[in-house]
């Protein structure tokens, strides 16, 4: 039997809305998806599904795949619907060039309106993180990973900024699908600390420094699992 895409309950057709909230319940679900490895680069949404799962109508469905295709996570067409985007090396690429020039501004920001609650936060983050290694649940811990580079958007204060974050981050489980069930053999846990210690004393060259080594060694060892992907399936690199 097929797993479900989607974890939440499926509404009734007469349930079914339009508006805002049963968007952002759209672009939810999917991102919820991809991020737990239910979807996958080259899947399709069933868009039914996604309809009774997020109680949202046609209307609601269509806008919410508008910003999931504006986020980079969906791609559709006319012939083969909406699917889950296939990440390249090229693109790949692209995706943490762009990381690295948003996470420096949003970085220098954070430094400069550093408070005690913004580290108390974040704290809790990596206690978390650090927890889900000792027990070894590498999934939970890229989740709490991938909150703490959101959160120090979201505590940067530009909203614009800290959403492009959010997608590109989002984009990132796509590329573990090509690891093909390898584990990683990457934690960022230890640079996440000197980052959140840089912040705590107003440091922002340090914490840039620091999450720069992060985001290069996550993009080299994904990027040689994307081009060892393609050339056993015989595509190309870019």
């Amino acid at each position: 039997m097929t797993k479900p895409q989607f974890r939440r309950k499926a509404a009734a057709k007469a349930e079914l809305k339009s508006g805002q909230d049963a968007e952002e319940r759209v672009f939810s679900l999917v991102v919820e998806a991809v991020q737990d490895q239910r979807l996958k680069a080259g899947d399709r949404l069933v868009e039914r599904e996604l309809a009774e799962a997020a109680g949202a109508n046609r209307q609601a469905i269509r806008n919410g795949l508008l910003r999931l295709v504006n986020a980079g996570l969906v791609e559709t067409s006319r012939n083969k619907g909406a699917r889950i985007v296939r990440l390249s090396a090229a693109e790949a690429e692209q995706v943490f060039e762009a990381r690295l020039v948003v996470e420096t501004g949003l970085l220098q920001r954070l430094a400069r309106t550093y408070t005690d609650e913004a580290g108390i936060r974040l704290q809790e983050i990596l206690r978390a993180e650090g927890a889900a290694y000792d027990e070894g649940n590498v999934v939970e811990a890229r989740h709490h990973s991938r909150l703490f580079h959101m959160e120090m958007g979201r505590l940067a204060g530009n909203r614009h900024l800290s959403r492009l974050l959010n997608d590109l981050i989002n984009c990132q489980p796509l590329l573990m699908s090509h690891r093909r069930g390898r584990p990683s053999e990457f934690s960022g846990h230890n640079l996440h600390i000197k980052t959140l210690a840089a912040l705590a004393r107003g440091d922002s060259e340090g914490a840039v420094h620091y999450n720069n080594q992060l985001l290069s060694a996550v993009k080299s060892e994904m990027l040689l699992d994307i081009k060892a992907s393609e050339d056993d399936d015989g595509s190309p690199s870019a």
